[in-house]
C-alpha cells in the first residue's frame, strides 16, 4: 500500500499537486546552477512543442530550445503529464527549461523495431488497473497491464467495475482477476449505484498521483467522476460490438476533491511488455516462487528433470495456461529489452558519426582561416 509524506513541504503553495522533499531539492539543485530564475510547476497534460502546467493555476509554456533539442534526441524526455518542470519567463511566455528527474513512469513499448518507447506518466504513485465485470476480466491482458506498472516503478491495484451489470458473474469475475493478480488489492466498484467508491476513495491519498489504466469501455471516467462526487470526465456509450468509445482523448492530470491527483488514461487496446523481465516475474510472483525450488537454478521449465513449475502444473497447482502466459510475456520482454539496446547502439553510433563530422569540419575551417 502507497503511503504518502504528506509533512513534506505542508506550507508550499504546490503540496496538493504532490510536493514533495525530492522533488524540493531536485528543484533547488537546478535553481542554483541556472543563470535564469526559475520556478517550479507540475505538467497537466503534455501538447506538442509545449504542457499544460500548474503553478499551481493553469498556464501554457512552450519548449525552452534545450529541451526542444532533448526531446528530438529522445522523445521520451519530452515533458509529459506528472512530470515536475522548471519554468523561465521570456516576455510573455513562459518556457519549459528543464524536467527534473522522474521518481518513477508509466512506459509503453514501442511497436516498430526502430519506434521509441512512450512515456505514459510520470512521478506515478499507485496505479489502477480496471477491468469491466460484464466483458471480463480477461486474465492476459490484466497480466500485461499489472507488468507494465511494476516496470514503472508503480504498486498497481484492480478495479473490478460495472459490477452491478455482472450479476451473479461477480464472484467468478473477482476470482479470475485475482487469481491473474495474486498478492494485488482487487476491488469490486460500480460507478452507477456506487458499490465499493468509498472504500476505493480511501486508498487515494491526499498528495498522491495515480493512473487509471485499462481499455476503452472499462469504465475509468465514470469511476473518476464517482470518486469525485461530480463530473470531471467525460464518459460515454458502449458499442454494439462491447468495446468503448475513447472518451478520454488524451492524458489529463486532475485534482479530486479528497487531495488525490488522478491520471485518466485514453484506453489501451494493445499492451506491450517492456523489456523488464523482473516486471513480468513480479507480475506472476506465484510462478517465480516456485521457480526457486527447480532442481537446477537455470532450469528453462521445459524437459529438465526437478522442475517444480511444471510439477506444480501437472499436479493441478498452477493453472498451466497461466504459465504459457508467463513463458509467452518472458520471451517478449527478452525481445523488446535486446531491440531496446539495439536501437541504442545504433544511437550511439549515429552521435558519434555526427559529432566527428562537425570535429572534422572545424578543424577544416580553422586550418582554411
Amino acid at each position: 500500500m502507497y503511503h504518502h509524506d504528506t509533512d513534506a513541504h505542508a506550507s508550499h503553495p504546490l503540496t496538493r499537486l504532490g510536493w514533495t522533499d525530492r522533488v524540493a531539492e531536485a528543484f533547488d539543485a537546478l535553481a542554483l546552477t541556472s543563470p535564469h530564475t526559475l520556478v517550479p510547476a507540475r505538467v497537466a497534460a503534455a501538447r506538442r512543442g509545449g504542457a499544460e502546467v500548474l503553478l499551481p493555476g493553469p498556464e501554457k509554456a512552450e519548449h525552452a530550445p534545450a529541451v526542444r533539442r532533448a526531446t528530438r534526441t529522445d522523445p521520451a524526455a519530452a515533458p509529459t503529464s506528472g512530470d515536475w518542470v522548471a519554468l523561465r519567463r521570456s516576455g510573455d511566455t513562459w518556457l519549459v527549461e528543464d524536467v527534473l528527474e522522474r521518481s518513477s513512469s508509466l512506459v509503453r513499448q514501442g511497436v516498430a523495431a526502430d519506434s521509441h518507447d512512450q512515456v505514459l506518466a510520470a512521478n506515478v504513485d499507485g496505479v489502477l488497473i480496471c477491468e469491466a465485470a460484464d466483458q471480463g476480466p480477461n486474465p492476459g491482458r490484466l497480466e500485461r497491464f499489472l507488468s507494465l506498472a511494476w516496470s514503472g516503478g508503480s504498486a498497481p491495484t484492480v478495479a473490478v467495475t460495472k459490477a452491478d451489470l455482472a450479476g451473479d458473474r461477480l464472484p467468478e469475475a473477482l476470482e479470475l482477476a485475482a487469481s491473474a493478480a495474486p498478492g494485488t488489492d482487487v476491488y469490486p466498484v460500480s460507478a452507477h449505484t456506487g458499490e465499493g467508491v468509498d472504500a476505493l476513495a480511501r486508498i487515494l491519498l491526499p498528495g498522491s498521483t495515480w493512473v487509471f489504466l485499462g481499455t476503452s469501455g472499462a469504465g475509468k471516467s465514470s469511476l473518476v467522476n464517482a470518486i469525485a462526487g461530480r463530473t470531471l470526465m467525460a464518459t460515454g456509450e458502449i458499442r454494439q460490438d462491447k468495446r468503448g468509445r475513447h472518451t478520454t482523448t488524451h492524458r489529463q492530470l486532475l485534482v479530486l476533491p479528497g487531495g488525490a491527483l488522478v491520471l485518466d488514461i485514453p484506453g489501451l487496446r494493445r499492451v506491450d511488455v517492456t523489456g523488464d523481465t523482473s516486471a513480468v516475474d513480479r507480475t506472476f510472483d506465484d510462478i517465480r516462487e516456485l521457480a526457486e525450488l527447480c532442481r537446477f537454478t537455470d532450469c528453462s521449465h521445459g524437459p529438465e528433470p526437478g522442475c517444480a513449475v511444471n510439477a506444480a502444473a501437472d499436479g493441478g497447482d498452477l493453472d498451466p495456461a497461466r504459465l504459457g502466459r508467463w513463458n509467452k510475456l518472458r520471451r517478449e520482454a527478452e525481445r523488446n529489452r535486446d531491440r531496446t539496446e539495439h536501437r541504442l547502439r545504433a544511437q550511439d553510433k549515429q552521435r558519434t558519426k555526427t559529432y566527428g563530422r562537425i570535429a572534422r569540419e572545424a578543424r577544416r575551417h580553422k586550418g582554411g582561416r
